[in-house]
């Protein structure tokens, strides 16, 4: 065997024993965050625990029910024209009426103000959508609400961590342990870790949330709006003379 490949041999063979000696022998232990975390629980915790129970139910509830199928599905929209276009408005109201859709109850609003002519529809129909995109709006501001709560729930755990620390240390005359010290300042840090957590998780969804309602029930207003264009009375005229002399009891104005 060559010198090199002697001293390669030598130099695995030390490194070997060294790593197996550290392996045996006792070393310093460590705790897991997982155990930090458990061991800083204190009472502000539970409230920041309880305030993401409520950011997740919300964000679920929103998920659930803020949806294009449950906002404006398109293939009820596409029904509702081809009714009006047909001029059968009765059966576009006792369709839209069945219905609990956003689009839906917009148009309800407007249809049951027909007798009353175009402009009391339009004006129905914008105060009905305004109604139901402030019901969803007001849902997300939970998650606005309890997301700025989260920093100062996390900094009365801080408070908290730190009267324990200074106490432990008040309580030996000056001269407390270092775990003792360790412990109340783990205790501040942690709630303070679970307060920003909280307040991430529910402003940025609030943000999330925001704009798929605006998105979604702006959508829902504009197809209502487009299709109550079909009772302008300019719009109807040219609707008549188009289709001929319509039938007795179909013009909008009887649809209730």
């Amino acid at each position: 065997m060559s010198l090199t490949a002697r001293c390669v041999a030598i130099g695995a063979a030390g490194w070997g024993g060294a790593a197996f000696a550290l392996a045996q022998s006792p070393g310093p232990t460590r705790t897991s965050l997982l155990t930090i975390f458990w061991q800083g629980i204190e009472i502000p915790s539970y409230l920041i625990f309880a305030g993401s129970v409520v950011v997740l139910a919300v964000i679920v509830e929103h998920f659930i029910n803020v949806r294009r199928v449950t906002v404006s599905p398109q293939s009820q929209v596409r029904k509702a024209r081809e009714l009006i276009e047909q001029r059968s408005f009765r059966e576009c109201l006792d369709l839209v009426r069945r219905s609990r859709t956003y689009f839906a109850q917009v148009m309800t609003a407007a249809l049951n103000h027909a007798r009353h002519g175009f402009e009391s529809m339009h004006e129905a129909a914008m105060e009905k959508a305004s109604e139901l995109s402030g019901r969803l709006y007001r849902k997300a501001e939970y998650l606005n609400i309890i997301g700025n709560l989260g920093p100062l729930l996390g900094l009365l755990g801080t408070v908290w961590g730190m009267i324990k620390a200074f106490g432990s240390l008040g309580a030996g005359g000056g001269q407390a342990s270092a775990g003792d010290l360790a412990t109340g300042i783990s205790t501040a840090l942690v709630n303070t870790a679970l307060g920003l957590a909280l307040a991430i998780l529910g402003i940025g969804f609030y943000g999330v949330c925001r704009n798929r309602i605006d998105a979604l029930s702006t959508g829902a207003t504009i197809d209502a709006l487009d299709l109550l264009e079909y009772f302008r009375p300019s719009a109807i005229g040219r609707s008549a003379e188009a289709r001929g002399p319509a039938a007795p009891g179909a013009a909008p104005a009887e649809v209730h």
